[in-house]
C-alpha cells in the first residue's frame, strides 16, 4: 500500500482482492465497492486504518507498517 500524493490509498491487487475477500464485496461489486477507509491512528511505526463495508456494516483493521524516507 501507499499514499499518492493526493492523499490517496493506493493498494496493489493483491492487497486490493484481500480487502475485498475480506469485507465480502461480491465480484459484481468491484468496480465501484461499497467500501469506506478511515485512517483512525498513526505512530512512528505504523498507519492503522478502518475499512467498512456500508452494504453489510461489516469493517475489518487494516495496519501497514511505515517506510523511511
Amino acid at each position: 500500500m501507499r499514499i499518492d500524493e493526493e492523499g490517496n490509498m493506493e493498494l496493489s491487487a493483491e492487497e486490493n482482492q484481500r480487502l475485498m475477500d475480506q469485507l465480502e464485496i461480491a465480484p459484481e461489486d468491484y468496480e465501484d465497492p461499497p467500501v469506506e477507509i478511515e485512517c483512525v491512528r498513526m505512530d512512528d511505526q505504523a498507519a492503522t486504518f478502518t475499512a467498512l463495508n456500508t452494504d453489510t456494516g461489516k469493517t475489518i483493521e487494516l495496519v501497514f507498517d511505515l517506510m523511511a524516507d
